[in-house]
This record gives structure tokens, sequence and C-alpha cells, in this order.
């Protein structure tokens, strides 16, 4: 399968909303409404973010949940804390790599709560 290189302004659009993913669903969010009527391939890209940025933030509400009403354990909280941003970082940057080359990015988990098509 070969894909299109697309102009710079859509390869920039994709790769600002996989790098807002890092700190949640907001940022992806904005770019996918502002550019989801113009351009196919920025929503898309743009909702696999929002779809990660989602799942990001839910493990870490979880994980602070389980810091601060588990007292025996809220060392596994910190730890999951700090492995989910350590991850989310790491898979961010390599969709942000992706994007900008004209690819489209792949994350290895999501949920699904906005379609990456209309």
């Amino acid at each position: 399968m070969t894909y299109a290189s697309h102009e710079q302004v859509d390869s920039t659009m994709a790769g600002i909303a996989h790098l807002g993913a890092v700190v949640g669903p907001i940022i992806p969010l904005v770019v996918w409404l502002a550019r989801r009527r113009d351009d196919p391939w920025v929503a898309r890209e743009s909702a696999k973010a929002v779809n990660f940025g989602m799942l990001v933030l839910a493990i870490l509400v979880v994980a602070s949940l389980v810091r601060m009403f588990v007292p025996l354990v809220a060392f596994v909280g910190t730890l999951a804390q700090l492995a989910v941003l350590i991850v989310a970082v790491v898979l961010c940057y390599q969709a942000f790599r992706a994007v900008r080359g004209g690819l489209p990015a792949s994350y290895p988990y999501d949920i699904k709560v906005v379609r990456e098509h209309d």
C-alpha cells in the first residue's frame, strides 16, 4: 500500500494533534473539530490522536484513584502514572514522525471515542 505525500500544512496539523495527545484529548479534539470537514486525512489522524488521548487520560485517572484511595499499594499507582506518561510520549512522538513523513500513524491501543471517518 502506498500513500501520497500530503501538503506541509496538513502534516503540520496532524503532527500537532499527535503531539497534543500526550497531555490529553483536548488539543487533538480542537484540531479534529477545526479540520474534519476540510481535509479527511487530517480528520482521520486527529481522530486517532483524540482516541489515544482519551485512553491516556482514562489510565491516568485510574492510576490516580489507586494512588489516592488504596494506601497499601499507592506506589503501584505512582509507577503506573510514570509508565503511562513515558509510553504516551514515545508513542505520540512516533506518530508525529509518521505523519510528518506523510504516512498514517497507528497506536497499539486506543478506545474508539471519535470515529475516524464520517
